[in-house]
């Protein structure tokens, strides 16, 4: 092996010194000057290898994201079967984030609420750590391993989500001591979310419920004259016979698509005071949350990149009344194992970190990548409500 020449020597020195002296001071309050000092150069040197501060930073993340991509690969190597790699793809990130500390802590806390990480080369190897991710996934439905319905975008959010506040619960609240002892934990809440087994058959309701969908995401793009039935049909992923099955003609379509929803609005209006189903509640309590957050978007804009990946808030008051908010949503959960609605062995902890890292990565991704029309943002609110009571609901068949 060719050992490494002075200038990547030097260069991995000031990476290694400014990763400890950023992950304990924080990038506001670090300069270049103790950087120097720890890493045993001169100032100046510094600036031959970097431009700035910020081009140290985002190079720390660099050079540990292009380890890790190395480690990654080495691990799925050789591994064939789907649902093996995505088990081992799960354990790597959260092994690797246990290890290296320093460097989880800078991305979560340092690079995720600065715009121009996201223009970063240490960004774009996160991207392909995404792309691997993906990659497995598409092969599982392709096969048949994974369920075909399921929307893939929302299940990264779910994985990268939920990875990230294991590290939150392990680095910085010290629920844990390392987020890769629950492995298990979450691969059980994965599995059920993704598999296709345990799960009833396709109902004649929720074909009729699919197609719906389809004609409301269709006809708000193409209008009632420029939406098809086949386009419909292809969109809900069944036959174009299939969908005259249920309804007459393309104007039945329209106007079964309020007449289902009003009936839903009477349903929620009866319950609105004495709700009874777990799943229900649980539902309820999901989609209010995204919908407190959408109607105030800049309290959401300060409350993601202000506050939340900020270490100091987790010492602050408003951490322990999130505390008090997040517990209700615990006891819904525990109140769906007790009463035999929600699966015993789940890990309520790990569900907790599941549903507040899949709504951090979603709206992150519509504010910072500008993602979605809010039709399309309620859409996949819905969506993320159903895949997350699929992991814990106990289905009857």
């Amino acid at each position: 092996m060719k050992k490494p020449n002075y200038k990547t020597l030097i260069k991995q020195k000031i990476l290694q010194s400014a990763s400890r002296i950023m992950n304990q001071k924080g990038f506001n309050d670090s300069n270049i000057g103790e950087i120097a000092l720890e890493a045993d150069v001169k100032e100046p040197i510094i600036y031959q290898y970097f431009e700035d501060k910020e081009d140290l930073l985002f190079s720390c993340v660099e050079d540990q994201m292009k380890k890790y991509l190395l480690f990654l690969n080495e691990q799925l190597e050789g591994i064939n079967v789907v649902d093996q790699k995505l088990r081992k793809f799960i354990w790597v990130h959260l092994r690797y984030n246990d290890v290296n500390q320093e460097y989880i802590t800078l991305v979560l806390l340092e690079c995720r609420t600065n715009p121009n990480f996201y223009k970063s080369k240490a960004y774009q190897l996160i991207r392909d750590n995404v792309r691997i991710l993906m990659a497995i996934l598409e092969i599982g439905c392709k096969e048949g391993v994974f369920r075909q319905d399921v929307n893939l975008n929302l299940v990264r959010d779910i994985i990268f989500g939920l990875m990230d506040f294991e590290a939150i619960t392990c680095l910085i609240t010290h629920e844990i001591k390392e987020a890769a002892s629950d492995h298990e934990d979450i691969m059980r809440l994965i599995e059920r979310i993704l598999f296709l087994k345990n799960r009833p058959q396709i109902s004649p309701i929720d074909k009729k419920h699919r197609i719906l969908r389809a004609a409301i995401k269709m006809f708000a793009e193409k209008g009632y004259t420029g939406a098809t039935i086949s386009e419909v049909a292809s969109l809900a992923n069944v036959a174009d016979g299939t969908v005259y099955e249920y309804f007459k003609n393309k104007e039945d379509l329209l106007f079964t698509i309020p007449e289902e929803r009003f009936k839903d609005h009477l349903n929620e209006m009866e319950e609105a005071f004495n709700i009874r189903s777990s799943v229900r509640k649980l539902k309820r309590y999901i989609k209010r949350h995204f919908e407190l957050y959408l109607i105030d978007q800049d309290f959401l804009k300060n409350y993601l990149i202000l506050i939340l990946l900020n270490r100091r808030f987790y010492q602050s008051r408003a951490y322990e009344t999130l505390g008090r908010y997040v517990k209700v949503f615990e006891d819904l959960v525990q109140e769906g194992v007790n009463n035999k609605s929600f699966n015993p062995d789940i890990n309520v902890r790990i569900f907790r970190n599941i549903f507040l890292g899949a709504f951090t990565h979603m709206v992150l991704r519509w504010i910072f990548r500008s993602e979605g029309k809010n039709v399309y943002k309620m859409e996949e609110i819905d969506e993320i409500a159903e895949l997350l009571c699929d992991a814990i609901v106990v289905f009857n068949n």
